[in-house]
């Protein structure tokens, strides 16, 4: 409690006399008031307890009785919780007594709590050391789990507390492996930002081959516990699962991932079997609701395609309905059981690039060659002696190859847009630079534009002719009916009805089993047509290589046919038509017929 202001006066002192059981106070003249402390012992004044502040008068005698203890250190143990822990309850108890000083100053108001003093003295009552606590948890049977400076505990315990005296050791808990699922995750369109969705997308999803479709989060084992008592806590054995294999998937390594073993869409048939399919089946139409198709196989197609999508497969495409203004690209074949009405096709891509780029190389070499040797014979003509050569080969292009600047211009860009194929190679790509830097503009007038061509045409002299072009004997194109499309083929082509109005590039043989009329085809072998032309429409061109035939039952007068570089306009209407090239010189055999 708070001390008292203590105003000292001149008084007699108040006499303290110690009989060895108790203090007798003699209050001294001035002294008005005594508060007892209860903690500290009894007061007693004229044979009454006195626990309240009670007024006196000079000669009054108190009694006081401090409070004394031996001392005690004693313990409790009880084992809690089936062995999880030891918990001590302590009674911890200082041995000593309150004493006064043997002078009290004078005061109105004396404050036991004041004045009274305590006393540490040696223990002399129950006290138990370190080897007690030692025994009692052997006799508990308590072996496991003790607390390092837990006698440092018990020994700071003031009075009555508690002391957790030894734990337990639970066991950590095993983790089963996890599995990784990254087949069949959507992402959301709120993704896009403020980009465009373009709705004609394909939304089938696809993987490249070795891609991860699921992984295994190795588990790992628990460790046993052990409460105080000894007894094991064992751990849980780890739940392991293992992954199930169909077609075109493997795993790692290290057997933790599921791998692509080719490009396809990835399917999970359950929980842990996972496969890959390298074809692709459709049972509706291609539309907005599907998407467009793009898929590294195979498609097939039990329906029609829609204006504006497309299909862009890397193995064969089938399409048992129509196709309506849309695009389809077939990397291996390609078949249209009705009709085709607009759009764009194109299949055995990777063969039509090569092609048009050993036309068009072939026809810049051919060119360059004849302009570089009319060149030189001009140069060592009589009156070109105070020519220089490069005015020489300007000359040369303006009066007899006006074209070849516009040609190398077109080759360059083609080579630069298909540079990604493994047949365009750096040095090809050099060369056709030159050739458009040394043709165009003041070129032919730079000081070594003829040294530089040369070296130029030779190159691709050598790469047209190392190119072998083969194309594959299954490459085709198979289509009931054609109109108004542009259809590049690097295989074979085959319509079963009739063609109208289409531009077709094939490079392989063209074989249409109806009507064709308007439109250009450009044949690289074989072409059989049934009807070609018609007599109230714009004309029908058909051109075949140099080497190649053209057969056709009956041809209308409006048709245009080119070998090579030679133009056949067909005036008459004639039957069982068959154009072709023998000995170098072009040979047309038909029967005149009266118009259908």
């Amino acid at each position: 409690m708070p001390a008292k202001d203590i105003t000292v006066d001149v008084l007699e002192n108040p006499s303290v006399i110690w009989d060895g059981t108790k203090y007798i106070i003699v209050l001294g003249e001035g002294v008005k008031q005594f508060r007892p402390f209860t903690q500290a012992g009894e007061v007693w004044l004229n044979g009454k307890l006195q626990d309240r502040p009670f007024q006196t008068s000079s000669g009054d005698q108190v009694e006081y009785q401090p409070y004394s203890q031996e001392g005690r250190l004693t313990w409790e143990l009880q084992v809690l919780f089936y062995g999880m822990s030891v918990v001590a309850k302590v009674r911890h108890e200082q041995a000593g007594h309150y004493i006064l000083p043997k002078d009290l100053s004078a005061m109105k108001d004396i404050d036991l709590s004041q004045v009274a003093v305590w006393e540490s003295l040696p223990a002399v009552g129950e006290i138990w050391d370190e080897l007690r606590l030692d025994a009692d948890l052997q006799q508990l049977k308590v072996v496991h789990g003790r607390r390092p400076g837990i006698w440092s505990e018990i020994m700071a315990v003031q009075g009555v507390g508690e002391v957790v005296i030894a734990v337990a050791t639970p066991p950590i808990q095993t983790e089963n492996p996890k599995l990784q699922n990254f087949v069949g995750i959507i992402q959301g369109i709120s993704e896009a930002g403020n980009k465009s969705v373009d709705f004609f997308a394909s939304k089938v999803q696809i993987v490249d081959k070795g891609a991860i479709l699921a992984r295994k989060i190795p588990g790992k084992p628990g460790v046993p516990g052990k409460d105080v008592l000894g007894k094991v806590f064992a751990a849980a054995v780890v739940k392991d699962f293992q992954f199930r294999l169909k077609k075109n998937v493997c795993l790692s390594e290290d057997g933790l991932d599921v791998l692509a073993a080719c490009a396809g869409q990835p399917i999970r048939m359950d929980e842990k079997t996972y496969m890959v399919e390298n074809v692709y089946v459709l049972n509706n139409d291609v539309d907005m609701k599907t998407g467009s198709i793009e898929f590294p196989g195979d498609v097939y197609v039990n329906g029609n395609v829609q204006d504006g999508l497309r299909i862009i497969a890397g193995g064969k495409l089938e399409i048992k309905g129509s196709v309506s203004h849309a695009e389809i690209r077939s990397a291996k074949g390609a078949k249209i059981f009705q009709n085709l009405l607009g759009g764009k096709i194109v299949v055995g891509e990777k063969f039509v690039v090569r092609s048009e780029l050993l036309r068009s190389l072939s026809e810049l070499r051919d060119q360059l060659t004849v302009c570089l040797r009319h060149t030189a014979e001009l140069i060592k003509s009589p009156g070109a002696v105070n020519l220089k050569p490069g005015l020489c080969l300007k000359l040369v292009m303006e009066k007899q190859f006006p074209e070849l600047p516009k040609l190398s211009n077109n080759v360059e860009k083609f080579v630069l847009e298909h540079q990604n194929d493994e047949m365009i190679t750096e040095g090809l790509i050099v060369s056709v630079r030159t050739t458009k830097r040394f043709l165009g503009g003041l070129g032919p007038l730079e000081l070594q534009s003829l040294p530089f061509l040369q070296r130029a045409n030779q190159a691709l002299e050598q790469f047209v002719t190392n190119m072998a072009l083969e194309i594959p004997e299954k490459l085709s194109f198979v289509v009931h009916y054609v109109q108004g499309a542009t259809i590049e083929c690097g295989g074979s082509f085959e319509c079963q009805k009739g063609v109208y109005n289409s531009n077709i590039r094939v490079e392989g043989d063209v074989t249409i089993e109806g009507v064709c009329r308007g439109g250009k085809i450009f044949a690289g072998g074989k072409v059989s047509i049934r009807e070609l032309g018609g007599s109230e429409v714009s004309s029908t061109f058909v051109q075949i290589s140099p080497n190649s035939r053209l057969l056709v039952d009956y041809c209308h007068p409006n048709a245009i046919i080119a070998v090579g570089k030679e133009i056949i306009h067909i005036e008459q209407a004639c039957r069982k038509l068959e154009i072709y090239r023998e000995n170098g010189r072009v040979q047309v055999e038909k029967i005149r017929a009266n118009p259908l």
